[in-house]
């Protein structure tokens, strides 16, 4: 629980305080995005079958909504404020890559504090699945752009 605790408020504040290069309305959008993408694979791998989880596997908790409303939308508002988006391809995959590698971490990490469980899960599946939600964040941004204009 310390650990959600402690990544709501330091991702925010990260949030907060960074320079913005996304407008309210992209920032609000992406994160609606991101929040869905979560339960939508929450419900499937989680509540469906059983592969990961957060905290007690026995009981519906309501601190998973601390995850899915305080982590999720920062995290996806960091990644996309920091892309790269005009750069070149190796840039943008080095990123990516990054942030995936750092997601990873995190999950071990919460792993091993009780804050998320494995039940068939395993950290590889995490680590090749991360850089296609970040890209699929990144695309959805894009989509947004282009409905702005």
């Amino acid at each position: 629980m310390l650990l959600m605790i402690l990544t709501i408020i330091i991702f925010n504040m990260i949030v907060y305080i960074m320079p913005k290069r996304l407008s309210k309305v992209e920032m609000y959008v992406t994160s609606l995005f991101a929040i869905g993408l979560h339960l939508l694979f929450d419900i499937f791998l989680d509540v469906k079958y059983g592969l990961y989880g957060y905290f007690d596997p026995q009981f519906v908790n309501w601190e998973m909504l601390g995850v899915t409303f305080g982590i999720y939308p920062a995290v996806n508002i960091i990644f996309l404020n920091f892309f790269p988006f005009h750069q070149k391809f190796l840039r943008k995959a080095f990123y990516t890559i990054m942030c995936s590698g750092m997601a990873v971490l995190y999950e071990l990490i919460a792993v091993h504090t009780d804050f998320f469980y494995y039940n068939g899960w395993n950290i590889i599946y995490s680590a090749f699945l991360y850089p296609f939600l970040f890209l699929s964040l990144m695309w959805n941004y894009y989509f947004i752009k282009k409905l702005k204009e």
